[in-house]
């Protein structure tokens, strides 16, 4: 099988991975390149075919190239041909890219060689997030090709099109046996667009904030409420942090379910905000609340909520209305905090305030995934809901991880999960499986509710 490796972001890489494969298979393996590799160790520096050979039959492995500096080029089509006979698998690297993860190819790229089987279409993930210039080999093509510019930030959906109109596009009806690779980091996040990416399935499929670790809770104050409200939080999967001015309520054994419990004047609060936090405001005194209020709302936050009375909180926004903060933010304040229960006892005010936290959170995303769903490195099928309509058991976001010996997370209980889950045992390939619960199928799941649920299923 001669293997062609092109692309960026990972082509060696995957090579070496494929190389051990084989060896642990018994297999003698070939490793060349069509355009330049770096020398390794025991390369084989010569295009003396029988040189390559010897080494190859010695020892089921041998790397070889043409010097060039630091790097191998191609050997002669004549030696190379002879070197393939007596290999059981040729790893090609076909493409150059200089180490940026991705690239639009130009006129004279990939360089095939003529025997090839198979190719490889190889892409690093770690190019998500970043501006084009920074990432992208190639740069003026790359910008062409997505009709963007050099300090765009690139998303999936960038890589997607790069790979199918700088790749996929030309080896239609050329080289049929075709598959995509693309390197990632492990997270969660990119194992799935890894999945997607390899199955030539639209990346919009999914959302990164559906994939967003547990958000943080920062709790402004160290009272009885506060206490109770850390304890209730951490049942919810909120990181918790906590900051009061005196030393005896900032003490990680009055809150030990906290990531961290900072002892500092409100007026450094600037200096522990956290982006896209949620924050309650239950200080000792409304000199403090304000600051802490005033100091959020000049920040990036989820959700503020300030404890106190009406008269409290009216005297504080018109403070904050003088000192030119404007009605589009103040809105954003939830003051009194928490859902109007009639709550009296700290653990009450606690319940409440978390309640409207669940509601403000699920507001934009009813996703709710797992830390260690997310962490997790085991193999299987994740399985996404990416519609529903009716009264699906879960929101749209919502994942769980279908192993060999279990699962992890949920996306609802009851028949619609076991379907789900008994769907990803029987098949692990890409696909989306629609569950309608308001027809005949509902019967058959045992379900007396309408609508219905769509779930994406990915190999990881």
């Amino acid at each position: 099988m001669i293997t062609a490796v092109v692309g960026s972001g990972g082509k060696t890489s995957l090579i070496h991975t494929l190389k051990d494969k084989y060896i642990k298979e018994g297999k003698k393996v070939f490793v060349t390149t069509t355009t330049h590799m770096l020398i390794e160790p025991d390369t084989v520096l010569s295009d003396d075919a029988e040189e390559i050979i010897r080494k190859l039959e010695e020892t089921g492995y041998v790397m070889a190239g043409v010097p060039e500096g630091i790097k191998i080029s191609s050997l002669s089509e004549e030696t190379y041909k002879a070197v393939c006979y007596h290999a059981d698998e040729v790893l090609v690297e076909a493409d150059g890219s200089k180490h940026l993860p991705i690239k639009y190819p130009n006129d004279k790229e990939p360089v095939y060689p003529e025997n090839t089987d198979k190719v490889i279409v190889v892409c690093g993930l770690h190019a998500l997030g970043k501006p084009a210039k920074d990432v992208a080999f190639r740069l003026e093509y790359v910008k062409k090709c997505l009709d963007i510019s050099d300090d765009t930030v690139i998303t999936p959906e960038h890589i997607q099109k790069l790979i199918r109109k700088g790749y996929m596009e030309n080896l239609e009806g050329k080289y049929m046996n075709t598959e995509i690779y693309a390197a990632h980091d492990g997270s969660m996040y990119q194992r799935a667009i890894a999945a997607l990416l390899k199955s030539d399935m639209d990346v919009s499929l999914i959302k990164e904030e559906w994939f967003a670790p547990k958000p943080v809770l920062m709790i402004l104050g160290g009272g009885h409420v506060s206490k109770e409200l850390s304890e209730f939080a951490s049942r919810l999967d909120y990181r918790i942090h906590v900051m009061d001015p005196r030393p005896e309520f900032a003490d990680i054994k009055r809150f030990p379910e906290a990531e961290k419990v900072i002892c500092d004047s409100f007026d450094n609060l600037k200096d522990y905000l956290v982006p896209g936090g949620f924050y309650t405001v239950v200080t000792s005194g409304h000199k403090d609340d304000y600051i802490c209020v005033k100091t959020v709302l000049e920040s990036d936050y989820r959700y503020v909520g300030m404890i106190g009375s009406r008269g409290k909180v009216a005297k504080t926004v018109n403070r904050l209305k003088e000192e030119g903060a404007s009605d589009e933010k103040i809105k954003t304040l939830h003051a009194p905090i928490g859902l109007p229960i009639g709550a009296v006892t700290p653990g009450e005010i606690a319940v409440s305030i978390l309640s409207e936290i669940i509601q403000e959170k699920n507001r934009i995303s009813s996703s709710s995934v797992s830390s260690e769903l997310l962490n997790s490195k085991e193999n299987g099928v994740l399985c996404i809901i990416i519609e529903k309509t009716g009264s699906a058991p879960r929101g749209v976001g919502s994942m769980m991880l279908v192993t060999h010996d279990g699962q992890i997370d949920t996306i609802g209980g009851g028949p619609i999960e076991y379907a789900a889950f008994t769907d990803a045992r029987r098949d692990s390939s890409c696909c989306i499986r629609h569950y309608e619960l308001g027809s005949s199928e509902s019967a058959k799941l045992g379900m007396i509710c309408g609508g219905t649920c769509s779930v994406l299923f990915l190999p990881v």
